[in-house]
């Protein structure tokens, strides 16, 4: 009996004791992102706060916020979730969320990190959430060995990109991977849209919902060269996320994936090198744009029923912080939002990124719910995945139908 006791004490005795607990909501689930999330995790541990994954699977988050709506009006939110863009603002306008200034000094903001970054969480002229970091939206991934062996070069323009798809294609192997999800047929448009009108007409048609550039017949244009990407891809996937895809290129099954930068965190994870195992290149004739996606979490206004605690403060503290930035961003494929860190240790991908958020033009990404809230982002999705899958869907009456879908919604 006594040593059974005595076994359980040294059990208890070998379990970690936290002073508080932090439920944060995300949908960090594929295999790089767990490694990240685990970081978090860590970071929390050394403050004596219990990690509470709350995380919820699919459709690029829209599950997430479908689960966190239920929640909050059942008055059970967690302590942060991951909210992006101008959803921010749309949960901050009911007075659900913690004024970020009131939790941490914020003054030092403007010194650290990029105005655009800042702007992405500001909601009346306060900070709303905490920012994390910057992933790349327009990324065109390439197999190595796949080109090496064919003797393929990277292709520079559309046209390129059609001719080398073909020669993919007659080689057997599957040019382009995609899941076969909206919002990954989404993704592919929002890129090549990007290219096409350039990064003024883009934010007049999926920022402004300017008419005159979103019912116009360069936008026809873009919907009928989108359409011709369906052909490289693989119909036999259907609702497979992005990291089914993604594996595709790390078994050497596909050649070509358009996604952003997180699935680097997931090759390296499977411990795929940058430059070795797979290439990073501009989307075809985007040169100079940068759509980009900010990670951010928010923190929910639930202590003034609840006793008082700090684990909020310290959440945010340790986004924030430098040791922080460094390992998570490392991991998960992104960068820093600080401009101070040192980018060193990052593979070429990441250092390409890094340079080119400074120098390029920069863009919100519709699909990454940067660029409008997620309910007008749902429909359109909706809109351009079913115009790519439908083989007598025309473009004209696609374009037509998004417009008049877009104004309604406003």
């Amino acid at each position: 009996m006594l040593k059974n006791s005595m076994l359980i004490l040294t059990l208890a005795m070998s379990q970690p004791v936290f002073a508080a607990s932090l439920e944060v909501l995300h949908w960090w689930t594929a295999e790089g992102e767990v490694q990240s999330q685990l970081i978090l995790k860590k970071a929390l541990a050394e403050k004596d706060i219990k990690w509470q994954s709350f995380a919820i699977t699919g459709e690029g988050g829209d599950s997430a916020l479908r689960v966190l709506q239920m929640r909050s009006l059942s008055g059970t939110p967690p302590d942060a979730a991951q909210i992006k863009g101008p959803d921010i603002g749309e949960w901050a306008k009911v007075g659900m969320l913690e004024n970020i200034d009131t939790l941490i000094n914020t003054s030092n903001w403007p010194n650290i990190m990029p105005k655009v970054v800042r702007n992405t969480v500001t909601f009346d002229g306060n900070y709303m959430a905490v920012p994390i970091n910057v992933h790349r939206v327009n990324w065109l991934w390439l197999n190595k060995k796949i080109f090496k062996e064919l003797k393929l070069a990277i292709p520079q323009t559309w046209d390129e990109f059609f001719t080398v798809a073909d020669k993919i294609k007659a080689a057997g192997y599957l040019p382009l991977a995609l899941g076969g999800t909206a919002w990954q047929d989404a993704l592919i448009f929002e890129s090549m849209a990007l290219s096409i009108l350039g990064p003024e007409k883009y934010i007049k048609a999926f920022v402004d919902f300017d008419e005159s550039v979103l019912n116009s017949p360069e936008m026809v244009v873009v919907f009928e060269k989108f359409k011709g990407l369906s052909a490289y891809t693989d119909k036999s996937i259907v609702d497979k996320d992005w990291y089914y895809a993604s594996q595709l290129i790390a078994t050497d099954q596909a050649a070509m994936q358009f996604m952003g930068d997180w699935a680097k965190g997931m090759w390296q994870a499977k411990g795929k090198t940058a430059m070795v195992d797979y290439l990073c290149v501009d989307v075809p004739e985007s040169k100079g744009l940068y759509s980009y996606n900010i990670d951010s979490f928010v923190m929910f206004d639930k202590y003034a029923i609840l006793p008082k605690n700090n684990v909020q403060i310290l959440f945010s503290e340790i986004l924030l912080s430098k040791k922080f930035q460094l390992e998570f961003n490392l991991s998960k494929g992104s960068i820093p939002i600080r401009n101070d860190i040192d980018m060193s240790n990052f593979d070429q991908c990441s250092q390409k990124s890094y340079a080119d958020f400074k120098s390029s033009t920069l863009v919100p990404s519709f699909t990454q719910n940067l660029a409008t809230t997620s309910q007008v982002q749902h429909i359109m999705i909706q809109i351009i995945s079913n115009y790519f899958n439908d083989p007598d869907a025309q473009a004209e009456e696609t374009v037509r139908l998004l417009s008049l879908a877009i104004h309604a919604m406003h």
